[in-house]
């Protein structure tokens, strides 16, 4: 039996229309077209999976606007104050604590930094452990979860003249600024010459893919559950 190359020539040898092939314009061009056609298609596909991922979190961004909308008004109908002891505990924040998104870190070590990159995936949510519930004198204590069974977190943030108060915001809004802002410390801790660097900077990179919708954002919502565990340890 007889192979044939699309330009016409037909050989009893496979491997002369093989070596044919290898010259053969016409050939060449159909397989470059047909390559072509196949690298559209696992764009398009890519593309497809992007937008879904994007729709996915879109979606979840609806959900938490939603609820966080009904916790505000459950709160907005509660009286502000009931006592000065109630008010001081939900709302007044001792001075020395900081404004959530102002931590010091002068607590922790570089050491302890290049200590938490060499386990990449927990380097994050570990940083954030460290930075929150083991500040000196608790003064980074701004955040916290008045209701476990409710998407709502609180932090601290600047109130009027020189106080501090807290205030409620949804649980995803919070996590995923913790994430962007620790991420990026560690990020710029990171040395790429060295391997706990290089490493850690590679996961980094993954995890923005993620974002993005390469795994249907499973690494970056892994981040986020590691983040939120640390938070109610």
């Amino acid at each position: 039996m007889s192979s044939l190359c699309i330009c016409g020539y037909t050989s009893a040898k496979p491997a002369t229309v093989r070596r044919h092939q290898k010259v053969c314009k016409q050939h060449l061009v159909n397989e470059a077209l047909r390559s072509s056609v196949n690298d559209i298609t696992q764009q398009e596909r890519q593309q497809e999976r992007h937008i879904a991922a994007l729709e996915a979190r879109l979606e979840e961004k609806d959900r938490q606007i939603a609820q966080q909308a009904e916790e505000i008004k459950l709160l907005i109908k509660r009286p502000r104050t009931v006592n000065n002891t109630t008010n001081n505990n939900r709302y007044v924040v001792e001075n020395h604590i900081n404004v959530f998104g102002k931590e010091s870190i002068e607590h922790i070590s570089p050491e302890q930094i290049q200590a938490l990159l060499a386990d990449p995936a927990n380097a994050v949510p570990q940083f954030i452990k460290l930075k929150h519930r083991r500040s000196p004198g608790g003064v980074n204590q701004n955040l916290r979860i008045p209701n476990q069974k409710r998407a709502l977190y609180q932090v601290v943030v600047s109130g009027e003249g020189e106080e501090k108060e807290w205030e409620n915001k949804a649980k995803g809004e919070v996590l995923e600024q913790l994430y962007d802002d620790n991420s990026g410390h560690l990020e710029a801790e990171a040395d790429e010459e060295t391997r706990v660097g290089s490493r850690f900077l590679d996961h980094q990179e993954k995890v923005k893919a993620s974002v993005g919708g390469d795994d249907g954002g499973k690494r970056y919502k892994e981040q986020l559950d590691k983040i939120h565990c640390v938070i109610t340890s």
